[in-house]
């Protein structure tokens, strides 16, 4: 900061405090207007603060941080995300892989893969071979475990359109996780399957029943 710059905030400091003083001396015999006085000024102040502060320490936190001479390397999934937004898909697999390799322990990672391997490269069954590869090889939390079952789930009704090797899934995921919120979310989406077969059957019907006639 230069000397005229230190010179500048000076003056305004002491204008400042001169003004507060003066205004003080005006108020300091009525108790009502003191009270009012101390008001206004602790939100001039707090205004002060935010406006001139905070900045200040925030630039100064940022450099100690960004002066470290540290290098930031961008994360993989920064990376994936990267990939998957130009169309490259394969490379969006692979940043996440590496991601993997470091730490093999991430149901969200897996998800992701599964899904950019179903959604957007049309291979279900990829994604359901990744998905078993790693539920059945790796030791995961009830939380990390149900996540994975659930994608797996996702891909038999939604994709596969299997609702019977769904509904066996889903009875896996009941007895694994029993009275849990993991099984009531399984109930709730067995019903969800079990209307869409009933109403399945009733369209095979009523079309049964239209070529009769």
């Amino acid at each position: 900061m230069n000397t005229k710059g230190v010179l500048i905030r000076l003056v305004v400091l002491a204008v400042i405090y001169w003004l507060c003083k003066l205004g003080f001396d005006k108020v300091r015999d009525d108790p009502a207007m003191m009270f009012i006085y101390v008001i206004v000024l602790g939100l001039i102040a707090g205004l002060l603060l935010v406006k001139y502060l905070l900045p200040v320490i925030g630039d100064a936190v940022s450099t100690a941080v960004f002066s470290s001479g540290e290098q930031v390397r961008p994360d993989e999934s920064m990376k994936a995300a990267a990939k998957l937004a130009q169309g490259d898909y394969e490379g969006a697999i692979a940043e996440h892989e590496k991601a993997l390799a470091e730490n093999p322990k991430q149901a969200f990672v897996i998800g992701e893969i599964a899904k950019i391997c179903n959604d957007k490269l049309g291979d279900p069954q990829r994604a359901l071979t990744l998905l078993k590869q790693h539920l059945e090889g790796t030791e995961w939390t009830d939380d990390d475990a149900a996540f994975l079952r659930f994608r797996t789930i996702d891909i038999h009704i939604e994709t596969l359109k299997d609702y019977d090797g769904a509904l066996e899934l889903l009875r896996q995921v009941i007895a694994t996780f029993p009275n849990t919120r993991h099984s009531a979310n399984a109930h709730h989406r067995m019903n969800e399957v079990e209307q869409i077969q009933f109403k399945q059957i009733m369209e095979q019907r009523l079309k049964a029943g239209g070529k009769t006639e």
